[in-house]
């Protein structure tokens, strides 16, 4: 587990309703295994463990670029899918009796049962999606392209590869399409090319329409 962290315990406390009372301990654990099951894969070993080198003691060596990347992409992403990873471990206690569930709280507060925690669990785990994308999406087809030569360039002597092709709305990944669907203009020469008549309300609405990928 990374223990070098690119986000605060701080800072997650302050962008979500953890409460200020939450073990900072148990808070940092997790975004550490935030950082290597969910960051990594997006970012690749390589470009990865570059950041994390980046880190020191008294501070960190970013150049602006990175600095750019830290702050508007990847400290977003890490407090929301720290906080996912973090749900469990708020519900269910490990004490030294063994791992405890949500009886009681003090100040006479209930906790809320494990369907409730799952759901709760999900509607943060489509937070986590969305700034996930939102890193992809700028490092893939946005401003970021070309500025980071560690993420461009790498090979599986690196370790794992950087997670290019995921797609936000759907866990199916369809060859040729960009997050919106299917490319219509690949559809379209399909169809014609099978001599299938091919229909498209928008078409109809916006005539003609090809430059829909």
């Amino acid at each position: 587990m990374a223990t070098t962290l690119l986000v605060s315990e701080n800072k997650i406390k302050s962008w979500t309703n953890i409460n200020r009372n939450v073990d900072v301990d148990a808070i940092k654990a997790e975004i550490g295994i935030a950082q290597d099951i969910h960051l990594m894969p997006i970012l690749g070993a390589k470009f990865y463990y570059h950041l994390l080198d980046q880190v020191t003691s008294t501070g960190n060596t970013f150049n602006s670029d990175e600095l750019t990347l830290i702050n508007e992409y990847v400290s977003p992403y890490l407090i929301q899918v720290s906080y996912f990873e973090l749900i469990p471990h708020l519900h269910y206690r490990s004490m030294n009796v063994g791992i405890v569930g949500p009886s009681g709280l003090e100040g006479g507060r209930t906790g809320v049962d494990s369907d409730t925690m799952k759901y709760l669990r999900n509607i943060q785990k489509q937070r986590a999606d969305f700034y996930k994308q939102r890193l992809q999406d700028y490092l893939l087809t946005g401003r970021g392209q070309g500025k980071f030569p560690q993420y461009d360039s790498y090979s599986t002597i690196d370790g794992i590869t950087p997670m290019k092709n995921e797609k936000y709305n759907s866990p199916i990944y369809l060859n040729h399409t960009t997050r919106y669907g299917w490319s219509d203009r690949r559809t379209r020469y399909l169809n014609q090319s099978n001599g299938i008549p091919w229909y498209s309300e928008w078409d109809i609405i916006n005539d003609p329409c090809w430059g829909c990928q």
